[in-house]
């Protein structure tokens, strides 16, 4: 087993696993409330909704393309093609340091001045497991906090996933129209670090196409990408 990705989750739980749609359901009625308690819309997910889910690169794939985001982000250019250490590069760490900082900092606690806004909240501040991006557009992933049973206990914009996506498709030379099915995708994630240009980040760009894939299709259907 490893991360998958849906959109429109409910309508295919709904026909397949009762129990499973009343459960993610009730998750979704939480994410909506953590929304509304950050001052921002509600989300109401579709009953009805053409249902598209994808498999991730494992569990790991993901931390790929975090190491490549955290490097553009604090260095301003590309790492070398990541390995099975990528979730434990100190520029992951760093970003999250930074993130946590300008969450706490006693002038955000005071309100005074607005922080620098970094660029790849999306991608690296959410869970890697579980929980919801939903098609409502806003700055910061927001935190349930600790009262809330929220699966992952954060909630992200899949507006804003898919720009960071966008950012992380250019600076790797993904081509615009490759598919997120394509073999050729498969095939640079096999033989990662080997070949030209962004095949040689096969995973990162695996990772990258699918995230950007579920996110557009998010904001078009109006439903939730879930990490499932």
């Amino acid at each position: 087993m490893g991360l998958s990705i849906c959109v429109g989750i409910l309508t295919d739980l709904r026909e397949n696993d009762l129990e499973g749609y009343t459960h993610v359901k009730e998750q979704l009625a939480l994410a909506s409330t953590v929304l509304v308690r950050a001052g921002r819309a509600r989300h109401d997910e579709p009953e009805e909704c053409e249902p598209w889910s994808a498999e991730m690169f494992g569990y790991s794939g993901l931390h790929y393309l975090r190491r490549a985001a955290a490097h553009l982000e604090l260095r301003g250019t590309l790492p070398a093609p990541g390995d099975q250490d990528a979730s434990r590069d100190p520029l992951i760490q760093e970003y999250y340091d930074r993130a946590t900082r300008a969450r706490h900092g006693l002038k955000r606690l005071l309100g005074i001045g607005k922080p620098r806004r970094r660029s790849f909240d999306h991608v690296l501040l959410h869970s890697d497991a579980e929980g919801f991006y939903v098609p409502i557009d806003f700055d910061d992933v927001i935190h349930a906090g600790d009262e809330i049973a929220l699966a992952g206990g954060m909630v992200g914009s899949s507006q804003q996933l898919l720009r960071e996506c966008l950012r992380l498709r250019d600076a790797l030379g993904i081509p615009e129209d490759l598919d997120p099915d394509a073999d050729h995708l498969w095939e640079a994630a096999d033989r990662q670090g080997q070949g030209e240009g962004w095949e040689r980040y096969g995973v990162e760009a695996f990772s990258c196409v699918r995230l950007l894939h579920g996110a557009k299709l998010s904001v078009e259907r109006a439903a939730a990408l879930a990490f499932i």
